[in-house]
């Protein structure tokens, strides 16, 4: 029946009873008995922040490096305006379990879970000050445990019933929630949107589905796996990352073709998010952490400090991630994705390595992370003299937002010359040095 009243608890199916705990259920429900494996773990500067709760934790958002929210079981959720470093509860109006929260900003908000009487769905309009129930319009036996919003009015909710996927949207920021057509059987998990045309969801059995007009329509995409795909995370229209049991895929067309970039039989991952397309962490079952600075290329295992499981995972794209899970666990690392920095450079204008005298050298080249922009790269140039390499400048040039530098130097005299790029040790950063780049000047 679809209707606006919820059968009691005591006529609720059995199944139903803490199905906001999704993942730990499907652990249980397919009998899966888990291990992380024993390989060398990554120090990635991940600290625990006092989240000032016991509750198991599910979901979290942040809209910029210092507003976030966290939700989690019955009806906990906590805010903070300073990073993490202090957590303040928030009223929900109710204790059954929060799922998972999205905020456009600093002050509309939702988060979904279910209670007793079926799915719930709170949002706010004053960053969680109070908090109000929705109604969402579904059935009886509808379950949520995914939400996206791409600005205070366009905004997804995903979950199950007993037909299998369920996809509700709305465009007025809740006031009214509308079923869209899943087509799958397959429960959903997660939701990315791009922007308020390009959206993403994934679930069970491998399930991606895609849309590129909000949702009136969703189609099928091919994962290349049957695998329990529970988290999905866009940067653009293009790039985006999916995450599962074992797996995490990438594709750069949309979900047109997917990859895998990284496979393990007994690494189940929960969730996955980027703070722009370098910087990258998916966690899981555990306490297990992985992260990138090359957009998946590379993904290398964290140390979490903790054995529970982190089911929520998010990022900022001015820096920064937030993974939070069982016992009120919220854990934070600031910069990029790992605590290395990554910094190469090139020098062009060169034809077989040389340059004629009066005319310019470019030295341009990358620094990862991305949560480096703004700092300054020294450029030291030597010239040859006899048989020892003599100092000639330091030049300095600035990182932009993507990670991108560029100076140009006109040599003032003929020889050889070499030039090498440096950035100086951050709080959070080492320092990094490239190989010295030699050319002649005639």
């Amino acid at each position: 029946m679809l209707s606006h009243e919820c059968p009691t608890s005591s006529e609720r199916p059995v199944r139903r009873r803490h199905v906001t705990r999704l993942f730990a259920l499907t652990f249980i429900v397919l009998g899966l008995a888990v291990a992380l494996p024993a390989a060398a773990l990554a120090a990635g500067g991940w600290s625990p922040q006092s989240s000032g709760v016991a509750a198991g934790l599910d979901g979290v958002a942040f809209v910029n490096a210092h507003d976030g929210w966290v939700v989690g079981d019955a009806g906990t959720i906590i805010a903070t305006t300073n990073g993490g470093v202090t957590w303040s509860a928030q009223s929900s109006g109710t204790t059954e379990d929060l799922v998972k929260v999205a905020f456009a900003n600093t002050l509309d908000g939702w988060a979904v879970g279910n209670d007793s009487n079926g799915c719930v769905i709170l949002a706010t309009t004053n960053g969680g000050t109070t908090w109000t129930a929705q109604n969402s319009g579904t059935s009886a036996d509808t379950i949520l445990v995914g939400v996206a919003f791409v600005n205070a009015s366009d905004g997804w909710a995903v979950g199950s019933n007993a037909n299998g996927g369920v996809i509700l949207a709305t465009t007025n920021g809740g006031a009214t929630w509308k079923a869209q057509s899943a087509g799958t059987s397959s429960n959903l998990l997660s939701v990315a949107f791009a922007n308020a045309h390009d959206g993403w969801a994934v679930g069970l059995n491998g399930t991606i589905l895609a849309t590129t007009n909000g949702g009136v329509t969703w189609k099928a995409q091919k994962s290349g796996t049957s695998t329990i795909l529970t988290g999905v995370a866009f940067t653009t229209a293009s790039h985006g990352w999916v995450a599962g049991f074992g797996t995490i895929l990438t594709t750069t067309n949309g979900g047109v073709t997917w990859k895998a970039q990284y496979s393990s039989n007994t690494a189940p991952l929960l969730n996955v998010a980027f703070a722009n397309a370098h910087d990258g962490w998916a966690v899981g079952k555990g306490g297990n952490i992985l992260a990138t600075t090359d957009g998946g290329a590379t993904w290398t295992k964290q140390t979490s400090g903790t054995n529970g499981d982190l089911s929520g995972l998010a990022a900022a794209s001015t820096g920064g991630a937030w993974a939070v899970g069982d016992s009120g666990t919220v854990l934070h690392t600031s910069g990029g994705s790992l605590v290395t920095t990554k910094l190469t450079l090139k020098l062009s204008g060169l034809k077989s390595g040389a340059l004629k005298l009066g005319k310019r050298v470019t030295a341009k080249g990358t620094l990862r992370p991305t949560s480096l922009a703004g700092s300054k790269v020294t450029l030291t140039v030597q010239r040859k003299k006899g048989s020892q390499w003599r100092k000639v400048t330091n030049l300095t040039c600035t990182v932009s937002a993507s990670g991108a530098y560029s100076k140009k130097y006109k040599p003032t005299k003929k020889g050889s010359y070499r030039l090498r790029a440096t950035i100086a040790k951050t709080a959070a950063h080492p320092a990094a040095a490239t190989n010295w780049s030699t050319f002649r000047v005639k």
